[in-house]
């Protein structure tokens, strides 16, 4: 009895299938062959679809076939760039408290300097180092910097200079001038840091498809951002300190304010460049 059913389903399906060929038959003999000026039109519409298509296509980073462009050289320099902003925000941090410690533990005075000493090496060149005397409690002390600078001369002997005692130890005592070499290490770190981020960002825009709006937004403009926070940052850890002091005692901070520059400089250059291409396509 299934049997018989299944059968009787199976002869209606075929008839109902047969029928829609039929119609489908009588309406195409109905409606005849286009003429040839309907063909060119409907050719030529394939055509700028298709032509359409591929635009899209490109435009979202795609291959004709459909695929994404590779993204991993794009992934590995930014891996490389966001290995050296980690090492960047952490000298950061660690110049940050050093000089910290001066700015809370230590009491900020003058001295005078009385003396230049001077150390030569074959490797380094010639250093010099102050002698300062200073009183602190009606207790005269006197130290010698262990910063050695290049351009210090006799001349000034006799002038005061900005140092940090230790409250705890009156004889110790510090002449901060600068941050040092702390402050270099991150300078450089984020100098690499900005190259490798740009030419990164660069290949993982065009994998997935850019423009200048993007990379206002996620390249020169970020560049741009993390180089004031390094100059803003110091001196919200600093409120007893001027931002002229602060950027004083910033080693490699030319070195940021060349970075930024650039960045700015290539933002520009790449809205031009954007402004006469679009010029350009729309035929002016």
């Amino acid at each position: 009895m299934d049997e018989n059913k299944d059968t009787i389903q199976n002869d209606n399906k075929s008839s109902v299938e047969e029928m829609l060929l039929e119609v489908e038959r009588r309406v195409a003999e109905k409606r005849g062959a286009p003429s040839e000026s309907e063909a060119r039109a409907e050719e030529q519409l394939r055509e700028i679809k298709r032509r359409v298509g591929e635009i899209k296509r490109t435009h979202n980073g795609r291959y004709d076939d459909g695929e994404k462009k590779d993204k991993r050289p794009a992934i590995i320099i930014l891996s490389i760039a966001f290995a050296l902003f980690a090492a960047c925000i952490g000298l950061f941090v660690w110049n940050i408290v050093k000089m910290r410690t001066y700015e809370s533990d230590y009491v900020k005075m003058y001295g005078k300097v009385v003396d230049i000493k001077s150390h030569h090496s074959s490797d380094s060149g010639t250093y010099y180092y102050l002698v300062i005397t200073y009183t602190y409690e009606g207790t005269e002390y006197t130290f010698t910097d262990d910063v050695g600078r290049k351009e210090f001369g006799h001349d000034d002997i006799g002038k005061r200079a900005q140092i940090y005692v230790n409250p705890q130890r009156p004889d110790e005592a510090v002449m901060v001038m600068s941050s040092g070499s702390t402050a270099i290490a991150y300078s450089c770190c984020f100098c690499f840091f900005c190259f490798a981020y740009a030419i990164g960002m660069m290949f993982l825009l065009g994998a997935l498809g850019t423009s200048f709006l993007k990379r206002l937004c996620f390249v020169w403009g970020m560049i741009i951002l993390l180089g004031i926070a390094l100059f803003l940052l110091p001196w919200v850890g600093f409120p007893n300190s001027s931002f002229g002091e602060v950027f004083s005692r910033m080693d490699g901070a030319v070195g940021i304010i060349v970075v930024c520059g650039l960045a700015f400089l290539a933002m520009c250059a790449d809205g031009a460049i954007m402004y006469a291409v679009h010029r350009c396509e729309r035929g002016y």
